[in-house]
């Protein structure tokens, strides 16, 4: 498999969190995975510097969500689910976890 630059491993990143039925316990699943990744051609784990890049980048693609959102992106349900949600309107929660990510970065 080709390596993947930090937008790209980002955009992964996004879908998968689009996908999940529960958004912040996905957060902390792709986190865990950030973690553990690795360079290709060192086999040596990313730094932390690398880590933030690729979490800014996931914050980046949350941030371009329409909002308020309650249609489907591309077939894939939004932050917003339902019509008449009492959720927020916007993605604040999902960036607030995002923004905590940052800190948790090994």
């Amino acid at each position: 498999m080709a390596t993947m630059n930090n937008q790209e491993k980002a955009l992964q990143y996004f879908k998968r969190l689009l996908k999940a039925s529960n958004p912040k316990a996905e957060l902390e699943e792709i986190l865990s995975d950030i973690n553990g990744l690795i360079f290709s051609k060192s086999g040596k784990p990313i730094d932390s510097a690398t880590k933030i890049k690729i979490i800014e980048e996931l914050e980046k693609l949350v941030k371009k969500i329409p909002r308020p959102q309650t249609e489907s992106l591309d077939g894939i349900r939004t932050f917003n689910y339902s019509k008449g949600s009492p959720q927020a309107s916007d993605n604040s929660d999902i960036l607030d976890v995002i923004s905590a990510m940052k800190k948790k970065v090994s």
